[in-house]
């Protein structure tokens, strides 16, 4: 998938919080001593272990955070299905868990299931404002919807959706340049140049490549040959665009 976002170092990071303190409130000891021993064997790498450590936990008393441990010990174990259905329970018994939705977040994107990421990451920062990795996560999220449409070719639904997120996230170089491939392919190169040019005044790093290519599909579109073949030029020198954008090139002599 091309654009998921990594959000395991965090909920590491909130994990080994988990991990590290105090059993959970419950008065259940039988519970409290396989959760810490589920603790003890996550914080060692061993997710395996510490899955059949929670899960014995959660036969003997239910709570939140026993599931959350759990689905973060299968999500790192790559069972992505199992991860879920764990990090759903959790936030069903504590609804304003924002480490939980976050976590959700990014199993759901990990899945594909974008929409659900979406939604997951904006009950993360409804409960933790501050939260910045979720509001990236659902950034993240929505390139990852627009991409997704625009593979099956709903170039009308993948603009609306671009509309929506460059209506709160402007920051985004991605989100822009993947507004400028959708409005070439919808033929609206005004908005796809615009969108081009945006892309390149907020990256800061990295080639440009792409953001070019773009900006001169769209004067291309418009006959403007000489601005087209300014960003081709700029394109080409970016490895990965350079063929494309000679062919491009190529194709305008004598215009």
């Amino acid at each position: 998938m091309r654009f998921v976002y990594s959000f395991f170092a965090v909920v590491l990071m909130v994990s080994a919080s988990f991990a590290q303190g105090s059993p959970p409130g419950g008065q259940n000891v039988e519970a409290d001593k396989l959760y810490n021993e589920g603790n003890s064997l996550f914080r060692a790498g061993n997710y395996s272990g510490a899955i059949e450590k929670y899960k014995a936990a959660l036969a003997v008393a239910k709570d939140y955070k026993y599931y959350y441990q759990l689905g973060v010990s299968y999500k790192n174990s790559r069972q992505t299905d199992q991860a879920i259905a764990s990090l759903e329970e959790s936030v069903k018994a504590k609804a304003d868990f924002a480490a939980g939705y976050h976590a959700l977040g990014g199993a759901y994107q990990g899945a594909g299931s974008y929409d659900k990421s979406i939604e997951a990451f904006k009950q993360a920062v409804k409960y933790n404002p501050s939260y910045s990795p979720s509001k990236k996560g659902i950034e993240e999220a929505y390139a990852g919807k627009i991409q997704e449409l625009a593979d099956a070719g709903r170039y009308e639904d993948a603009a609306t959706m671009s509309d929506e997120a460059l209506g709160t996230y402007k920051d985004n170089p991605k989100l822009y340049l993947l507004a400028a491939r959708v409005y070439n392919r919808l033929e609206q190169p005004e908005k796809a140049i615009t969108a081009a040019r945006d892309a390149m005044n907020i990256k800061t790093r990295g080639a440009k490549g792409a953001e070019y290519f773009e900006m001169g599909m769209g004067y291309k579109k418009l006959r403007n040959w000489s601005e087209a073949r300014k960003a081709f030029n700029e394109a080409r020198k970016d490895p990965q665009y350079a063929r494309n954008a000679q062919y491009e090139l190529d194709g305008m002599k004598g215009r």
